[in-house]
């Protein structure tokens, strides 16, 4: 009799603490992974160009999802920036249709440029 009680005890903590997990809020990730839809084209200087294996994601933070990848062959359409711990490109690439967002670091730079900013087209963003 004692362990059919501890038995069901033991069940009942655990659908219990599933219950509580299941309350808990999203994840900090999953929260700064929404809001950055489509942005203005406000750049037209050229001069930046896919790294090898460049990363477009949905959002611009590294713990976002992946929506594909860029390569130095593929052409690139760069809209505007945006600073998020680290400077964020929004670009489409043209190759595959894919657009998001890739960090400045992960694409090449060949001469010094300024982009603006994605939400506020008074401020921009000077690249080296």
């Amino acid at each position: 009799m004692r362990s059919r009680l501890l038995s069901i005890a033991s069940a009942l903590a655990l659908v219990t603490a599933g219950s509580a997990l299941a309350l808990l809020p999203a994840s900090p990730a999953s929260a700064h992974c929404s809001g950055h839809g489509t942005h203005p084209d406000l750049y037209s200087g050229g001069a930046i160009s896919f790294g090898n294996g460049t990363n477009i994601r949905a959002y611009p933070h590294i713990d976002c999802g992946s929506r594909g990848l860029g390569y130095p062959s593929h052409g690139i359409d760069v809209h505007c920036a945006t600073y998020t711990n680290a400077l964020w490109i929004y670009l489409r690439n043209t190759t595959t249709g894919v657009n998001g967002w890739s960090r400045l670091d992960a694409l090449n730079v060949s001469e010094p440029t300024t982009i603006a900013d994605c939400s506020n087209t008074v401020a921009a963003h000077r690249l080296a």
